[in-house]
């Protein structure tokens, strides 16, 4: 269940429950998750006053009037695949996975636990080097962009094998992002897609099903096309199911994928949520339950995170509809 900050506090005031782990109980929500942050710190300034952050970006809070850029990346349109490889790379060594353990404890065998690095490298590669940069980049400089998301990947990926070291077989299911689609199809052709990031995602799945995790894939907007190979390269779980996008209904995806892949989410926050009244939202609820009952394979959860502009009566409303139903 994703929440924002205020709609938890209403839910908290609203069942007179002391914090979030009795608002989950209350609600019968039976998964928890358990992060892992794999952000390190920005270095210290140098004698021009950069500093530096973890995959190799400059920047400075003052501009002293010396002509100088106050931010500036490793990489330009002159850049080579060895200048990519020659950059500092952040180190997985850096980072404390002492506490994943503990974590886990708390709710292994009791909850089906879920969580893992958060990996949107997708993202991070367009915030790091812009995402127009990203998008041209694909046509005119594609080796260079390869390398640059493989060491994302590489770093990431072995962060997730420490972090599920360190969660000593305490994690059921291993969580990543990205966003693939828009309302009305990718962000990319999928032939772009399968050229610079399919393989990469699936050294994710491949690490999680290592330790014997199911994979939970997040993805919002109309990705039905690339959801054959999803499951093909390892993905159990697809999160969150944007039911108002583009060829994203759940039942047209519970016919074609339901007998390889689980959903997680579906009940809308674009319209029914938002908009709708409690017996709308419990409808819907009632319709995805009866349409996975006799298969499985469904897992209630919002669409989207569940934010502001939806009544607290409906999500309610939601989560009791759902225990009735089950």
């Amino acid at each position: 269940m994703a929440l924002s900050r205020r709609v938890t506090d209403r839910l908290i005031e609203r069942l007179g429950v002391a914090d979030y782990e009795e608002l989950l109980q209350a609600l019968n929500v039976d998964m928890r998750r358990s992060g892992f942050d794999y952000g390190q710190p920005d270095g210290e300034p140098d004698t021009q006053g950069y500093a530096r952050t973890m995959w190799g970006a400059h920047h400075r809070e003052e501009d002293p009037g010396d002509g100088r850029p106050k931010f500036y990346l490793p990489f330009d349109e002159n850049s080579t695949v060895d200048d990519v490889h020659a950059n500092e790379w952040p180190d997985p060594d850096a980072l404390d996975y002492s506490q994943v353990r503990s974590q886990c404890e708390k709710h292994y065998g009791t909850y089906a636990t879920f969580g893992a690095p958060w990996s949107p490298f997708f993202h991070e590669v367009g915030w790091f080097i812009g995402q127009e940069t990203f998008l041209i980049w694909m046509t005119t400089k594609p080796d260079v962009l390869k390398a640059i998301i493989n060491h994302f990947v590489d770093y990431e990926v072995e962060v997730t094998r420490r972090f599920l070291e360190a969660a000593d077989g305490m994690i059921d299911i291993t969580y990543f992002g990205n966003d693939f689609g828009t309302q009305r199809a990718l962000f990319i052709s999928p032939k772009m897609w399968h050229e610079f990031i399919r393989a990469p995602l699936k050294r994710f799945f491949d690490v999680s099903h290592e330790f014997g995790c199911k994979v939970m894939k997040h993805s919002c907007g109309a990705i039905r096309s690339i959801i054959p190979h999803m499951i093909e390269d390892g993905v159990d779980i697809l999160d969150p199911v944007q039911v108002a996008a583009s060829g994203m209904e759940l039942a047209g995806l519970v016919r074609d994928f339901g007998e390889k892949l689980c959903f997680h989410g579906g009940v809308d926050t674009q319209r029914t949520l938002p908009f709708g009244s409690a017996q709308d939202v419990r409808a819907e609820v009632r319709s995805y339950i009866e349409l996975t009952r006799e298969r499985g394979g469904y897992i209630l959860c919002g669409s989207q995170d569940l934010i502001e502009d939806i009544p607290t009566d409906n999500i309610l409303a939601m989560y009791d509809e759902n225990t009735k139903g089950t």
